[in-house]
């Protein structure tokens, strides 16, 4: 029987080359998801290294990259591996990107890329996929944002992981998000003398919108985790469903249909002739 206890094992994964805004979400993210009952884990592109995909098609008769086992000095040349473990373990995920003139960094393209095996052991190889797992996108930049948003960052992202097993369900957007230390603090009131009412005013605001972003993160993170819970719970019904309709099947024994009885046997009846039309007068 499925295991409906199983806490939900989620993989926070940051797009960025910095440890900052991105990681910061991801701190946010990881306490709500705890609070509702989730195991964590992260990936960080900042501390990782994975090598560009270089189209050498290497994977299109194993389904394996050729990069992922690179080698120097008895040494994997990249995290590809460590990744692409966990990512075939986990329930969900989720991706923390920064927009990059609307799409991803160089970094989280460069990893998007190397899913090219997952595409080609589909659509080449014609493994037949498991049930996609949820993914969600988490969008952080400079306020106000792109001038051209950040479709082609969900596109390219939805792309991406649909191959690997994943659905993208949910783009949130932070843009404006900023990490503890790059958010404004409201000075004492001993010290507004040194500060303009206009610009007294702007700091309350962004602090005000600041902490909105703390709460919605955190609430972000458990709604995700309640959502996975969730759709366990209902794998775990069908399954349940679908178990107990085989077991009863298995127990169905053909019974012979029944003999229709004997029909008893009428006595012959004797031709009556017909009457002639002379008599009949």
């Amino acid at each position: 029987m499925p295991d409906s206890t199983k806490k939900p094992d989620i993989l926070f994964i940051s797009g960025s080359p910095r440890s900052r805004t991105c990681v910061a979400l991801i701190d946010l993210l990881e306490q709500g998801a705890k609070s509702a009952g989730a195991k964590t884990q992260r990936f960080l592109l900042s501390k990782k290294h994975i090598l560009p995909c270089t189209g050498c098609e290497g994977c299109m008769e194993t389904g394996i990259c050729v990069q992922a086992n690179k080698t120097q000095s008895g040494h994997l040349l990249d995290d590809y591996l460590e990744l692409k473990a966990t990512l075939e373990r986990v329930d969900a995920i989720a991706i923390v990107a920064p927009l990059y003139f609307a799409g991803p960094p160089s970094q989280l393209k460069a990893l998007y890329d190397r899913f090219q095996p997952y595409w080609v052991k589909r659509y080449v190889l014609g493994e037949q996929p498991a049930p996609k797992r949820p993914a969600q996108l988490f969008v952080v930049g400079g306020s106000p944002g792109d001038a051209h948003g950040y479709a082609p960052l969900a596109g390219i992202t939805k792309s991406a992981v649909a191959v690997a097993g994943f659905n993208l369900e949910k783009v949130n957007n932070f843009v404006g998000f900023l990490a503890k230390s790059d958010a404004p603090v409201l000075p004492d009131e001993d010290d507004w003398g040194h500060f303009t009412h206009s610009q007294i005013a702007h700091i309350r605001r962004e602090t005000v919108k600041q902490t909105a972003f703390v709460q919605r993160a955190v609430g972000a993170g458990g709604a995700y985790t309640r959502y996975i819970i969730k759709k366990q719970q209902q794998a775990d019904q069908l399954a349940a469903t679908e178990q107990t309709a085989q077991e009863h099947a298995e127990k169905v024994v053909d019974i012979p249909p029944a003999s229709a009885p004997d029909l008893p046997v009428l006595p012959d009846i004797p031709d009556t002739p017909s009457p002639s039309p002379d008599s009949a007068a």
